[in-house]
């Protein structure tokens, strides 16, 4: 059920990095349904170019921050475009084909970055949520940079499972999954309810969001305040609003 593996002998994740970075091992869990890759990336190799080019991944992708101090980066994410300040113990939530990009937005040459990739097949969460009751399709949300103390720690024990010499190592393992999985389904997914016609947002929706833009048209206006005045998740909003409109909120 767990297979661990170093250096080169493992294909590097599907990213296309400029340049590639240092792959420190992968743990293959549930036959290669769910991997976790442990990286490190010399920050000088990054100048003048896109870490990560703009691209859709295949899988769910959870990026664990490890670094010794904050980080600022420039991130592309499903159509919205956010400079975010990162550190140790924030995660990024990246679903299968939302279109992403990152770079860093610093001059700092000298760090070593440090970071994890937590990787779930697509079919692997739906079954997951099929067989505890989640029959609805579901919408993953595509997640800044945002703390998530729980999954790090998970991700770490998981890093370690191999070593576990215990005829319950795996069930060890399997509580872990399961556990690091309901997370993702709880916090970074929603479940899909059919609508009567096309998606839309209502009338009192699009009024109360008008109202709050008027209301703080002197500000820094965010999405996220954005769509809880129209009592929306950030996320379910966008969707809408790129529904009724062809184009995401802020892509102009």
């Amino acid at each position: 059920m767990i297979q661990q593996n170093k250096g080169s002998e493992y294909s590097q994740p599907e990213f296309k990095f400029v340049p590639p970075p240092s792959l420190l091992s992968c743990v293959r869990l549930r036959s290669g349904q769910v991997k976790l890759f442990n990286l490190r990336v010399r920050l000088n190799l990054w100048q003048n170019t896109y870490s990560i080019p703009q691209h859709r991944p295949k899988e769910h992708v959870v990026c664990l921050h490890h670094f010794d101090r904050p980080m600022k980066f420039d991130r592309n994410l499903d159509g919205r475009t956010r400079r975010e300040t990162t550190a140790k113990g924030d995660i990024a939530f990246m679903p299968a084909d939302a279109p992403m990009m990152l770079r860093p937005a610093t001059d700092d040459s000298h760090r070593v970055l440090s970071f994890s990739y937590l990787v779930f097949e697509p079919s692997y969460l739906a079954e997951l949520a099929l067989s505890n009751g989640i029959g609805r399709p579901l919408d993953f949300i595509p997640t800044f940079s945002t703390p998530d103390p729980f999954l790090h720690e998970i991700a770490a024990t998981l890093a370690s499972a191999p070593r576990i010499e215990d005829p319950a190592a795996n069930l060890f393992t399997e509580a872990l999954l399961n556990a690091a999985c309901a997370r993702i389904l709880r916090n970074y997914a929603e479940v899909r309810y059919r609508l009567s016609g096309p998606p839309r947002l209502t009338d009192d929706q699009l009024r109360a969001a008008i109202d709050y833009i008027h209301d703080h048209i002197g500000e820094s206006l965010e999405l996220r305040s954005i769509s809880r005045a129209a009592g929306l998740s950030e996320f379910h909003f966008a969707r809408l609003f790129k529904a009724a409109t062809g184009d995401a909120p802020f892509s102009s």
